[in-house]
């Protein structure tokens, strides 16, 4: 590990590639949690472009599982073959994804409560 990553990581807390998966994960969690609420009838997709996408597994499958994962490995290739050792414009991107993300998320578990308590 160079210095210059080190000093990066002790920045942000985190290396590329870890908030890469960070950023990947939460959005696996929003599909697991989008699904399960659709599917207790109470809950409807809110998000317009992913309506039509919903109805069928193959499809929410590659939009929300393999596209993204596809895009992540991309980005984790490009920055290792770059050299780079830190990129602004890309740290802010996956900031802003990884809030977006946990926002929405955060949501989801707003939804989980209501969905329990049988409001």
């Amino acid at each position: 590990m160079t210095e210059n990553t080190t000093a990066q990581q002790k920045r942000s807390g985190m290396s590329f590639y870890a908030r890469l998966s960070l950023l990947y994960l939460l959005n696996l969690i929003d599909w697991i949690c989008t699904e399960v609420l659709i599917g207790s009838g109470k809950f409807t997709e809110a998000n317009p472009i992913m309506q039509p996408v919903l109805n069928g597994f193959g499809s929410t499958l590659l939009i929300k599982g393999v596209l993204p994962l596809v895009l992540i490995v991309l980005c984790g290739v490009l920055f290792r073959l770059t050299g780079e050792t830190e990129n602004k414009v890309a740290n802010v991107l996956i900031t802003i994804g990884i809030v977006a993300y946990s926002l929405v998320n955060l949501w989801h578990i707003f939804n989980f409560v209501l969905l329990f308590s049988g409001f």
